[in-house]
């Protein structure tokens, strides 16, 4: 009986440093849930009112990411052609698309395309997507670049580029996430997990050394 006290008298000893040790980390761990939440937050915020420059500075050549579809494509060639940029680099181009097919989805003359549209077929995520445009930059001695890609993913490209790029300026051309008018205004549930995606990679590339090669994928996408 006597052992059995003493034990019990240990247990009553060590309960405040239990506790203490529970309350730090709840501490912790509510301080860093409401850091993510609270950076998520500041994440769609920026995304709902991230907006194209009023009114453009002058830059010497035109980027833009690929994705699932072409309105950043045409974005980049409506650049082009107001002559906003001396080329335009597409980067993230699927292998098995051909020059003539994106010409064509341009609406460019061939003659400007052959001229002042380099294509990058050797980008398979953001990371890529950063060296083949510092490469490109320093190559044509590009001081500043004009960057398209989508608003959700423009924190994320920006960052990896300019870790590329040793100081080349980067204006940000974000290209709207788009929705019909009878979803709420972050686009729906689909657009929200896309959101929460993008987020997600964002912090991992915050967490590693910006321009550190992540792990490929296996899908051409440069939104990776």
């Amino acid at each position: 009986m006597s052992k059995f006290l003493k034990f019990l008298k240990t247990l009553d000893r060590k309960r405040p440093i239990r506790s203490a040790l529970f309350k730090v980390f709840t501490f912790l761990f509510g301080f860093g849930a409401t850091l993510l939440v609270g950076g998520f937050v500041l994440f769609v915020t920026y995304i709902s009112t991230a907006k194209p420059p009023v009114s453009l500075p002058k830059v010497d050549g035109i980027v833009v990411l690929t994705g699932a579809d072409g309105t950043r494509l045409l974005v980049g060639a409506n650049l082009l052609q107001n002559g906003h940029g001396e080329r335009l680099l597409i980067s993230g181009v699927n292998p098995t698309i051909k020059p003539v097919q994106i010409q064509a989805l341009l609406k460019l003359e061939l003659e400007q395309f052959i001229c002042c549209v380099d294509l990058d077929y050797e980008a398979e995520n953001t990371y890529d997507n950063a060296q083949e445009t510092a490469n490109w930059a320093k190559a044509l001695g590009f001081e500043k670049i004009l960057l398209v890609t989508s608003a959700y993913h423009m924190p994320r490209a920006k960052m990896e580029i300019a870790s590329a790029m040793n100081g080349i300026e980067i204006v940000a051309y974000p290209v709207a996430i788009e929705h019909s008018d009878d979803m709420p205004w972050w686009g729906g549930w689909d657009k929200t997990r896309l959101l929460l995606r993008e987020y997600g990679k964002l912090l991992v590339s915050y967490a590693r050394e910006p321009g550190k090669r992540p792990i490929r994928q296996k899908l051409k996408t440069s939104d990776e």
